[in-house]
């Protein structure tokens, strides 16, 4: 069975929402949350979350902006390794997360577990709050 969205925290520890799944950026509808080889990360807004079951265009989806400890995807292709307490940063186009910051990335929250480059997902805490471009501390 592939990877579905997992976390360490049950349910009612979560925060989320309801949205109707627009074309945004080219992108039609949600991959989907169930196939491994697919990101459930998505953007609604300005609001990066977690999508908890699969969408089409047009269809209702609930949106999970806020979990600690949830498993993300990864790049794997780079020498990318996080550090626990690490900002984790979201790429739209990829929608994956990287340890670096770039201008095109969305910080979204931080590693709470080692990840190294070959790991295909890292345990963050999803912090919740609106997505930001912003500059490197």
């Amino acid at each position: 069975m592939p990877d579905a969205l997992r976390t360490a925290t049950p349910m009612g520890d979560w925060r989320s929402f309801k949205f109707t799944v627009e074309e945004k950026s080219g992108m039609y509808g949600i991959k989907d949350a169930l196939h491994e080889d697919e990101s459930y990360l998505y953007l609604v807004e300005d609001t990066v979350g977690a999508v908890l079951e699969s969408a089409d265009f047009g269809d209702e989806a609930i949106l999970i902006y806020h979990a600690e400890k949830i498993m993300v995807p990864k790049d794997t292709e780079s020498s990318d390794v996080f550090a626990v307490g690490q900002r984790v940063y979201w790429d739209p186009s990829s929608r994956l997360v990287y340890p670096d910051w770039s201008s095109d990335y969305y910080w979204i929250g931080i590693a709470t577990e080692p990840a190294v480059a070959t790991d295909t997902r890292v345990e963050i805490d999803l912090k919740g709050d609106h997505a930001e471009h912003e500059a490197v501390l």
